[in-house]
């Protein structure tokens, strides 16, 4: 009985020493247990989903980021479509002042050759006038004409004074001229088709004029206006070999680097 007793007596102090001795270590990982309970709630939580719901969340994220690229590529493409605008603005305003010089240049050039031909020959002149007033009347239609181009910037006035002309004076020395300033009027115009029917006169029935590598220019232009690269290729080609060191032919240079 006595030794029951003192077992008994034995294991209790030995229990209570247990106690007190593993008290201290759970106080001081109080937090570091808590962080692990609270892990182990995420991840039960994460694991608690099933397989469908898996599925959908990442189908969200999915969608997600193709929604994002989706905005991007329109962003990008809106980008494209106002810089591909604003080219086609920057070109066509390059074209109107490539347009306006060309014209102020031919403009000089009929001047330049006007007081060349009156300096040369004044007396020649003054007795042709005499002698022949047809010639007086086709010089001065011609002059009328040209004068509606260069002084009063009238080309719907000046598009039926050439007509007129050419009609009038069909085997005039003027008439090369007359039929390439009619084609570029009607071309200003708009009239590709009647502009090239007047260039094309004065290609293959005046071969010799100086307005030819200027006609072949515009043909090659006009081509271009038609989507017909090939033939305006041929065109350019031809000017700058038929007619080289002119300013067409540099010009025909420039459009040819850029077909």
């Amino acid at each position: 009985m006595k030794l029951n007793m003192i077992t008994a007596t034995s294991v209790a102090v030995l229990f209570s020493a247990q106690i007190n001795a593993a008290a201290p270590v759970e106080e001081a990982g109080t937090s570091t247990s808590t962080t692990a309970v609270a892990n182990s709630s995420v991840a039960l939580s994460s694991s608690n989903l099933t397989m469908e719901q898996r599925i959908e969340r990442l189908e969200r994220m999915l969608q997600a980021r193709n929604q994002v690229q989706l905005d991007l590529q329109n962003q990008v493409e809106d980008m494209s479509d106002s810089m591909s605008t604003m080219v086609g603005q920057l070109e066509q305003s390059n074209y109107q002042i490539e347009q306006m010089i060309e014209r102020q240049r031919e403009i000089y050039q009929e001047l330049d050759r006007r007081f060349a031909q009156l300096q040369a020959s004044p007396v020649t002149a003054k007795a042709s006038t005499e002698a022949a007033p047809v010639a007086a009347g086709e010089d001065q239609s011609y002059d009328a004409a040209v004068a509606l181009v260069m002084q009063d910037k009238d080309y719907d006035a000046a598009i039926p004074a050439f007509q007129s002309f050419i009609k009038d004076y069909p085997k005039s020395s003027y008439a090369p001229n007359a039929h390439y300033w009619l084609g570029q009027l009607q071309y200003t115009r708009g009239q590709r088709d009647q502009a090239s029917e007047q260039f094309n006169k004065v290609v293959n029935d005046y071969p010799d004029s100086n307005k030819v590598a200027e006609s072949l220019l515009k043909l090659g232009i006009i081509a271009q206006f038609q989507n017909n690269n090939a033939e305006a290729k041929t065109l350019f080609t031809r000017v700058v070999k038929e007619h080289p060191n002119t300013a067409a032919a540099g010009l025909a240079q420039t459009r040819l680097a850029k077909l």
